[in-house]
C-alpha cells in the first residue's frame, strides 16, 4: 500500500511560475509585494500549511464554505484523513490541488475535485485566497495558470466552477477569464447552514483561448496599458 507521503513524493507534480506579475499588469500593487507567483500541486506538508492559513482566515472564508447537510452521510474531514484521501484520489487522477505561493508565502489554494474520467474527463474547480492578498488579481492569475496546466488532452476536457451569486469577488474571477455562463443551479451546495443556489460557469478544451488563459490575461493587460498611455498622451496634449 502506497502512503500519502510516497504518493506526493513520487508522482510528477504540476507547477507553473510567473515572475514580475505586477510589472506585467496582471496583479495590482499592494502593501504586500508579489514579485513571483507560483502554483504548485500540493504535497502533504502543503495541505497542513494551507489548513493553518484557512484557520487564520476563518471569518473571511466562512460565508462561502460548503459543509455536510444534516441527515446526509459525510466524509471524515479531520486533516490526516483528508490528506490520505487526497493522496489516494490524486494517484488515480481524480483530484488536483494546487497551493498558490506569493514570494514563498502560501496565500491560497485551487482544487479540482469530483473528477470523472472515461467519457467525461471533467471536474469542478474551487479556489480561495487569504484576505490580505485579495482584490489584487492574484487568484484570477493563479486560476488561469491552473487551467493552462490541466485543461486539454490528456488531462481534463471540461472544468466547471460553481459559485454563490452573492460572491462578487469570485464572479469577477470567472468573468475576467471569460468562462461560459451555464445557468443558475437551485439548492446546489449546503452553505452556512442552508442549501444555496449557485451560478455555474464552465470551459472545455475547445474553448481554451489562443496561447492559453494566462496569455489572454497578459494581452488584455497590454491593451489596457496601451489605452491608458494613449489617454495620458491626449491629456498632456
Amino acid at each position: 500500500m502506497v502512503s500519502e507521503r510516497a504518493t506526493f513524493r513520487l508522482r510528477p507534480r504540476f507547477r507553473a511560475q510567473l515572475d514580475n506579475p505586477v510589472g506585467l499588469g496582471l496583479i495590482k500593487p499592494g502593501n504586500l509585494p508579489v514579485n513571483q507567483l507560483v502554483v504548485r500541486e500540493m504535497n502533504a506538508r502543503d495541505h497542513r500549511l494551507a489548513a493553518q492559513v484557512r484557520a487564520d482566515n476563518h471569518s473571511w472564508l466562512e460565508p462561502w464554505e460548503a459543509g455536510a447537510a444534516p441527515g446526509y452521510r459525510s466524509e471524515n474531514m479531520e486533516l490526516r484523513a483528508f490528506i490520505k484521501r487526497s493522496a489516494r484520489l490524486a494517484r488515480k487522477g481524480r483530484y488536483y490541488s494546487f497551493a498558490v505561493w506569493a514570494d514563498g508565502q502560501l496565500v491560497g489554494q485551487i482544487s479540482i475535485g469530483d473528477i470523472a474520467l472515461g467519457a467525461s474527463h471533467s471536474g469542478n474547480l474551487g479556489y480561495w485566497v487569504a484576505e490580505e492578498y485579495s482584490g489584487r488579481g492574484i487568484i484570477t492569475t493563479a486560476v488561469a495558470m491552473v487551467l493552462d496546466l490541466c485543461l486539454g488532452a490528456s488531462y481534463l476536457h471540461r472544468v466547471e466552477i460553481n459559485l454563490r451569486p452573492e460572491n462578487k469577488a469570485s464572479r469577477r474571477v470567472v468573468e475576467k477569464l471569460g468562462l461560459r455562463f451555464e445557468g443558475r443551479k437551485r439548492n446546489f451546495y449546503f452553505i452556512a447552514g442552508q442549501w444555496a443556489d449557485h451560478l455555474g460557469y464552465a470551459a472545455t478544451a475547445e474553448e481554451i483561448p489562443e496561447d492559453g488563459y494566462l496569455e489572454q490575461l497578459r494581452r488584455r493587460a497590454r491593451l489596457k496599458e496601451g489605452a491608458s498611455r494613449s489617454l495620458s498622451a491626449e491629456d498632456e496634449g
